[in-house]
C-alpha cells in the first residue's frame, strides 16, 4: 500500500513540476516576443526626464560622466531597449566590445542588425559606441551622443562600409547584440519602407546649421552653413557614404547638401523666400571658450566608476603649438588649431573639426581659419588627425 502510495504522490509531483516549468517557457517565451515586439526605432533626442540616460540607473550619469557622451547614451539606450540593466562595459568606449567578448554577456559579430551597438576605437587612443536604430535601403543609421559635444545626433553608413560611416582613423572593432529584433513590427516597417530622393523643393531640417560642401561626401570642402527652415532647390540628386547629395545654391554659392537633413517639400521648385538666420559677417565670433567637463576624476570616486571616452593623454591640454597664429579678427589672434578659442589646441579641438568633417556641426568663418591646421585651404579629418597626433605626442 506504501509503495502505490508512493508512486502516486511521485506522480503528481512529477506532474506538478512539469506544468510549473511550461508555465515558465510559456511566460519566459511571451515575454521574449513582447521585448522583441516593443521596440521603436529612437530618431531624436531623449527627454532630460527619461529614466534611462538622466537618472542613477545610468552608471556614466551617477559617477559624473553623464551626456553629452557616447558611452553614456549607449548605455541609457540598452537599458531603454532591454528595460533591465544591461550587462555593458562601465569603462572607456573602446573597452566595451572587448570586454563583452570575453564576458559572453551577448551574442557579437560583424554584421549590422537593429539594436545592437556598433563599437569602435581610435588609433591614437579612445573610441566610440553607436546604437543601431534602422537598417533600410542598404543604409544604417546609428544614433550617438559626442563628449563635450552634441547630446544627440543620427549618422548613417552604406551596410558594406567596413567602417561603418567612422572616421578614417577609427577602427571598426563589431557589433553588440542585445537581442534579437527581427520580428519587431516597428523594425519591419522600417527595413520595409523605401526612401527615394529626386529633384525638388526641400527644407533644411537641423538643429543648428547644415554645410554645403564643394562636392557630394563628406571629404569635400566646406562651401557655406545654411540655417534651419531654409528652402532649396535641388537640381541635382546622388549618393556617397551612406548620405544622399542635392546639388543646391544658397546666398550665391553652389554646392552639395545632405538631403538626409532636410525635408522634402515639393517636386516642383519655387523661390526661396526663407531668408537665412546667420549673423552679419562683420559681427565678432560667438563662441565662446568651451565649457566642457574636466577629464580627471575624482579621487573619492569608486574604483568600478566608468572612465570618460576621452584618451587617459588628453587630461591636461597640450602645450604644443603651431608656430603661426593668424588674426581671428582687427582685435585679437588665436593659435592656429584652437577651434573652440579656448587659449589650447588640444582633442576638443580635434572633435570639433571631426564633427564638421562628418556635417554634424558649422563652424564661424574664424573658427574655419583656425581649424585648417595643415593649412592646405581645406578643413577636413586629416586636420582633426594631426592635431590629435601632436596631442598624444605631447
Amino acid at each position: 500500500m506504501r509503495n502505490v502510495l508512493k508512486r502516486t504522490f511521485n506522480k503528481k509531483i512529477s506532474a506538478a513540476v512539469l506544468t510549473a516549468v511550461m508555465l515558465f517557457v510559456s511566460v519566459f517565451s511571451m515575454s521574449m516576443i513582447a521585448d522583441a515586439a516593443s521596440f521603436s526605432p529612437r530618431l531624436s533626442a531623449p527627454s532630460s526626464s527619461n529614466k534611462y540616460y538622466y537618472s542613477n540607473l545610468n552608471v556614466f550619469y551617477k559617477y559624473g560622466y553623464g551626456m553629452p557622451n557616447c558611452t553614456a547614451y549607449a548605455y541609457g539606450r540598452a537599458y531603454e531597449i532591454l528595460g533591465t540593466e544591461p550587462k555593458l562595459s562601465w569603462n572607456n568606449a573602446e573597452q566595451w566590445y572587448g570586454y563583452n567578448k570575453a564576458n559572453g554577456y551577448y551574442k557579437y559579430g560583424q554584421t549590422p542588425k537593429v539594436g545592437a551597438i556598433a563599437c569602435w576605437a581610435y588609433s591614437g587612443g579612445g573610441g566610440h559606441v553607436a546604437v543601431v536604430e534602422k537598417i533600410e535601403n542598404g543604409v544604417i543609421t546609428l544614433s550617438n551622443s559626442a563628449y563635450s559635444g552634441t547630446n544627440f545626433y543620427l549618422s548613417t553608413a552604406n551596410v558594406s562600409d567596413p567602417n561603418v560611416g567612422g572616421n578614417s582613423w577609427w577602427n571598426f572593432q563589431g557589433y553588440i547584440y542585445l537581442g534579437d529584433f527581427s520580428g519587431s513590427t516597428s523594425t519591419t516597417q522600417a527595413t520595409t519602407k523605401k526612401v527615394t530622393y529626386t529633384t525638388g523643393t526641400y527644407k533644411t531640417n537641423v538643429s543648428t546649421s547644415l554645410n554645403m560642401r564643394s562636392g557630394a561626401g563628406t571629404g569635400y570642402s566646406y562651401v557655406a552653413s545654411i540655417p534651419n527652415n531654409v528652402t532649396l532647390n535641388v537640381t541635382k540628386v546622388s549618393t556617397a557614404g551612406g548620405y544622399a547629395w542635392g546639388y543646391t545654391s544658397y546666398n550665391g554659392k553652389t554646392g552639395w547638401v545632405a538631403l538626409d537633413y532636410c525635408k522634402f517639400v515639393s517636386a516642383a521648385t519655387q523661390p526661396t523666400t526663407a531668408k537665412p538666420t546667420v549673423q552679419p559677417t562683420t559681427a565678432k565670433p560667438t563662441v565662446q571658450p568651451t565649457t566642457a567637463k574636466p577629464t580627471v576624476q575624482s579621487t573619492t570616486a569608486k574604483a568600478t566608476q566608468p572612465a570618460t571616452t576621452v584618451p587617459a593623454t588628453t587630461v591636461q591640454p597640450t602645450t604644443v603649438q603651431p608656430t603661426t597664429a593668424p588674426a581671428a579678427d582687427d582685435d585679437e589672434s588665436f593659435t592656429i588649431g584652437d577651434v573652440n578659442l579656448d587659449g589650447s589646441v588640444d582633442i576638443l579641438d580635434a572633435t570639433e573639426i571631426s564633427r564638421f568633417a562628418v556635417s554634424s556641426a558649422a563652424l564661424s568663418d574664424v573658427q574655419m581659419k583656425l581649424a585648417d591646421f595643415n593649412q592646405d585651404g581645406v578643413v577636413n579629418i586629416v586636420d582633426a588627425t594631426e592635431i590629435q597626433k601632436i596631442v598624444i605626442k605631447g
